[in-house]
């Protein structure tokens, strides 16, 4: 039976413990969730005039019950679970269900139904670009995306060398580390930044109109790695303080978020007393671990956008309902 209140439309997957946040807070009549994992549990008809959803407890959705649609993640099951081996007729099908959705976010683009993340923002903006215009706004490290170019691979240059993909299951890219680029194969491609000399670790969640800035000691760590992302477990996510940024790189971030034409990111920094160097922004980054308990503001300013009763904001450039 199609819903008759009107919800919001949860795109995620199946491992996703800040969506089971949201729905516990949003409540189950107020949030239909899709996981792209488990898409062969699903109904779906997409045509001219019509667009309706069930899932695996018959519950359907269609046009006019989707109030909001907030996407968490689009993950396919042979990336989330790369150790399932999948006959040539499940990709195949996995690679059709995949490009449907990714044209559906399209069309709710275009509805004004998609809040805080916007479809393809990433591949309108990464790692380069955003360096590039961040310049502007802030303190930057230099950086350099080679590829056969053994010329410039600096042998005793200590560097910092990250990757633009991020696998946790199966070998494909790496945390950042510190190497010697004489080590490296000028055969393969690499992303490197100078290194810099930092205290603590900032991240800033840009919620539209708010900002919830957190800072990292890391010194726990700076030993052992230069990833917060590799620190001890209790303290990659309980040692996280609220802080207030200086007013320059509050506005630099507004600045810098309009300019990419986005209004949901987390922005990473890395500070040094009173400097700030601009490392990244994630526009659809993780950000549950910041606020598990709703006391820092955060959690809160989500659920509000997302809700399906409250109004809906959409994406810069977009007409609003």
């Amino acid at each position: 039976m199609i819903a008759r209140s009107r919800v919001t439309l949860l795109i995620t997957n199946s491992i996703d413990y800040v969506a089971d946040l949201l729905v516990a807070r949003l409540g189950s009549e107020k949030v239909f969730r899709y996981n792209t994992d488990l898409w062969p549990q699903y109904g779906l008809l997409v045509s001219g005039d019509r667009i309706e959803i069930s899932d695996p407890t018959d519950r359907s959705i269609d046009d006019a019950s989707i109030a909001k649609v907030y996407r968490r993640s689009s993950m396919r099951r042979s990336m989330l679970f790369p150790q399932l081996k999948l006959t040539d007729l499940e990709r195949y099908a996995e690679e059709e269900v995949h490009a449907a959705w990714t044209d559906l976010l399209n069309i709710f683009c275009e509805q004004g139904k998609l809040v805080l993340s916007q479809p393809l923002a990433t591949q309108r903006s990464g790692k380069l670009q955003q360096l590039r215009l961040a310049e502007k706004y802030f303190r930057t490290t230099p950086h350099r995306f080679l590829l056969n170019r053994d010329d410039l691979l600096r042998t005793g240059v200590s560097s910092v060398c990250k990757s633009f993909n991020f696998k946790f299951a199966d070998g494909i890219g790496f945390y950042s580390s510190r190497v010697d680029e004489g080590d490296l194969d000028s055969t393969q491609p690499w992303f490197l930044t100078d290194y810099v000399d930092a205290t603590h670790d900032v991240t800033v969640a840009v919620v539209r109109d708010e900002l919830f800035a957190f800072e990292l000691d890391r010194s726990i760590f700076i030993e052992n790695t230069i990833d917060w992302r590799q620190s001890p477990v209790r303290h990659a996510h309980r040692g996280w303080n609220r802080i207030e940024i200086p007013a320059q790189v509050r506005n630099g971030i507004f600045n810098f978020m309009n300019e990419v034409g986005q209004h949901f990111a987390r922005i990473d920094f890395l500070r040094k007393d009173d400097q700030y160097t601009f490392l990244e922004a994630n526009y659809n980054g993780e950000w549950g671990w910041l606020d598990p308990d709703a006391t820092e503001g955060l959690m809160l300013k989500i659920v509000h956008e997302i809700h399906p009763d409250t109004p809906c904001v959409n994406g810069p450039g977009r007409p609003r309902s």
